[in-house]
């Protein structure tokens, strides 16, 4: 198969001057690259690295009604979107100091969150057993995904992309993560329970996530073979690869859930 490789993963803010502003000076995020015409900045946890970019989107008008609306209902709430720290007591420190919202949870003290000022919240994710300790976010470590069925999910991406199966990030996290190779930020399907949520709301705001928008992008060399490979692997397209006003080419695919996911080729 022509490699592919999880590069973007989405979020939706109100500003994106405030947001690039809050990500870098705030949360210490690095600027990989953008693209003002069109809007786009990519947002890393170092300056560049295997894992995916974050990727914060500010919806405008230009985009057509329904995307427009669409993306402005995703602003805020829980992402799923997680940063790998190897010291979460020192990084949450260090936040909190910053002003940024912060919180731990579980008793274990390897897993927390933090919410930026347009509500969006993030997760932050510190291994078991850390080699060396060192405040500060390391790499973009996974994105959940909601599903009915995690495992079925999971295969999928086992079977159709080659991703190989990862134990769980942490100890509270508990899922199994699916990754295209050691160094890259992982899909973690997970199928919400109601007895894991203090809200049930939370839960109904998960499930109904299901066969939505994932925010998360691949790109590959050669987006018409990784196309023709992939439906041969029975993988559904919900728009077939096209060139698209900014240079590069996209199309759009589902997973067993009908969530969807981005594949871009970009031009030099």
């Amino acid at each position: 198969m022509a490699k592919l490789q999880l590069t973007d993963v989405e979020i939706y803010v109100k500003d994106l001057k405030a947001a690039r502003a809050y990500y870098t000076k705030k949360i210490g995020l690095k600027v990989r690259s953008s693209m003002p015409k069109w809007g786009y900045l990519a947002l890393g946890a170092t300056k560049g690295g295997e894992d995916a970019a974050l990727t914060p989107w500010q919806p405008v008008p230009e985009w057509g009604r329904e995307m427009y609306e669409s993306r402005l209902k995703m602003i805020g709430g829980v992402t799923g979107i997680g940063f790998i720290t190897s010291d979460l007591k020192r990084t949450i420190a260090d936040l909190k100091k910053k002003g940024v919202k912060t919180a731990v949870d579980g008793d274990e003290g390897t897993f927390g969150r933090f919410t930026d000022p347009d509500g969006n919240v993030l997760f932050l994710a510190q291994p078991a057993k850390p080699k060396v300790r060192r405040a500060g976010l390391s790499v973009l470590g996974f994105v959940t995904v909601a599903s009915r069925d995690a495992k079925k999910t999971g295969e999928f991406f086992r079977k159709a992309f080659g991703m190989r199966r990862q134990p769980a990030v942490s100890e509270e996290e508990g899922f199994d993560s699916y990754q295209l190779s050691p160094k890259a930020t992982a899909i973690t399907p997970f199928t919400p329970r109601k007895e894991i949520y203090d809200d049930p709301a939370d839960y109904d705001a998960d499930m109904a996530h299901i066969g939505e928008e994932t925010g998360i992008g691949f790109t590959t060399s050669n987006i018409y073979r990784s196309q023709e490979q992939l439906m041969a692997k029975g993988v559904r397209f919900k728009e077939k690869a096209e060139a698209q006003d900014w240079g590069g080419i996209r199309a759009r695919f589902f997973d067993p859930d009908d969530n969807v996911y981005a594949l871009v080729e970009y031009k030099a």
